[in-house]
């Protein structure tokens, strides 16, 4: 086991207006070349570019600066113990690379941060442990550097903007996040006004999409990006924002924002808005932080933990036939509402009516959710798995099913419901 880099002390200077990052304004507005910011690993960023600009003549010998986990943690409301989650958002500050501005003109690509080591700290006396653990009385830490060729840029920037930490953390997508930033850039300006640019460009920094992504169409980009980043930013900050549309014809060609700062009192940061245990648990059935991001910011957490449990139960199901990508599975089962069959077993679990109030009524027994989960893992499976096991059930019809299915095959409603019966009885 490596030792672990002797322990500095985190001496931050007192300011009256809180954590707020003197962001360069080239630093505004990632162009992304090769990698993926999620949203996570961004609130990271710029809560370590305020402790580097804080402890500015910290660094140790190796030109690192070094602060308790627990205030990163802290600081980017990322509420958990999932230090795996945390070190895969740091992770992704070391392998993306992004477009910045050169002073002679050109552009140059960096990563954010060249390397970062996390490791316990401890009081002398505490027995060594492995590395990832945490010593009792001991400190989890991490050590992280900015690009040398950027210290200076990011650390004492000429032209910057201020951005306030603890609204940031706030913030629960990328578009919200990217897009707060650059407009906060401008509501202090006597116009108010963001640059003009076609809205694919747009659309391509609000996501952190690579320049080769191609955009899914307007309608899409508007309803994923614009407007939900829009919306976030008036709810959640101290800026509003409203977008305009450049169109040629019909079709909208060009974006451009208005901005104006809230008056005062009407900043309403409400409730921590990671749940970083719920992405913990999303990613564990091999999503990516991205992912799961995404998908916390577009439906609500209860679906999300009735799903994640509808998908962990039918991993575990002793008969049924184990499914061979559980992200797939808990995509489609989220998408298309499986968990809604979890109100069945409250059902079961209500109180029974006295025997009197019951009246005889035709086909009242509750229905089987055997069948909706084994046509989900079946529709989870590879192509080739699909197509054997179709080949198989095909040889089971007789008429007037076997006619169906070679004119509708899964297209018939009927052909569906003779297929997931069949697929609960063959143990699929």
């Amino acid at each position: 086991m490596t030792a672990a880099p002797e322990k500095q002390e985190l001496v931050v200077r007192d300011r009256d207006d809180g954590h707020v990052v003197r962001k360069s304004n080239d630093e505004i507005g990632y162009r992304v070349k090769s990698g993926h910011l999620s949203l996570l690993s961004r609130k990271f960023l710029n809560v370590l570019i305020w402790y580097a600009q804080e402890m500015r003549h910290q660094e140790d010998e190796h030109g690192r600066w070094s602060l308790p986990v627990a205030k990163l943690i802290k600081d980017a409301k990322f509420a958990s113990r999932d230090y795996e989650l945390m070190r895969s958002a740091l992770d992704e500050l070391q392998d993306v690379r992004v477009i910045r501005p050169a002073k002679g003109g050109g552009v140059t690509s960096e990563v954010m941060i060249p390397s970062y080591t996390l490791d316990n700290v401890v009081h002398e006396g505490n027995e060594a442990l492995e590395r990832g653990q945490k010593r009792r009385g001991g400190e989890l830490r991490l050590w992280f550097m900015l690009p040398p060729e950027l210290k200076k840029q990011l650390l004492d920037p000429e032209q910057y903007t201020r951005l306030p930490i603890a609204i940031m953390a706030t913030l629960k997508t990328v578009p919200g996040l990217a897009l707060y930033e650059i407009c906060r850039r401008y509501a202090t300006n006597p116009g108010g006004i963001t640059n003009r640019d076609t809205w694919q460009n747009w659309w391509r920094v609000l996501t952190g999409a690579t320049p080769d992504t191609e955009p899914p169409e307007y309608k899409y980009a508007n309803r994923d990006a614009f407007k939900r980043g829009v919306e976030e930013v008036n709810k959640l900050t101290d800026i509003e924002v409203e977008v305009i549309e450049f169109k040629s014809g019909k079709f909208v060609r060009d974006l451009q924002f208005a901005v104006r700062m809230k008056e005062q009192g009407r900043l309403d940061m409400g409730p921590p808005p990671i749940d970083a245990g719920l992405l913990s648990r999303i990613t564990e059935l091999g999503l990516t932080i991205s992912d799961a991001e995404r998908m916390t910011a577009r439906y609500s957490d209860a679906d999300i933990i009735a799903t994640l449990d509808l998908v962990r139960e039918r991993m575990q199901h002793p008969t049924l036939t184990p499914i061979d990508s559980p992200a797939a599975y808990f995509r489609k089962a989220l998408r298309d509402k499986y968990a809604a069959s979890k109100a069945i077993a409250k059902t079961k679990k209500a109180p029974k009516p006295p025997v009197a109030a019951i009246k005889p009524v035709a086909d009242a027994e509750p229905q089987d959710p055997a069948p909706n989960l084994a046509m989900a893992a079946f529709e989870a499976l590879p192509l080739a798995d699909q197509k054997r096991r179709l080949e198989q059930f095909s040889e089971t019809l007789q008429e007037p099913l076997r006619s169906a299915y070679a004119k509708k095959g899964l297209s018939s409603p009927m052909i569906r419901r003779s297929l997931s019966g069949w697929l609960v009885k063959a143990g699929y």
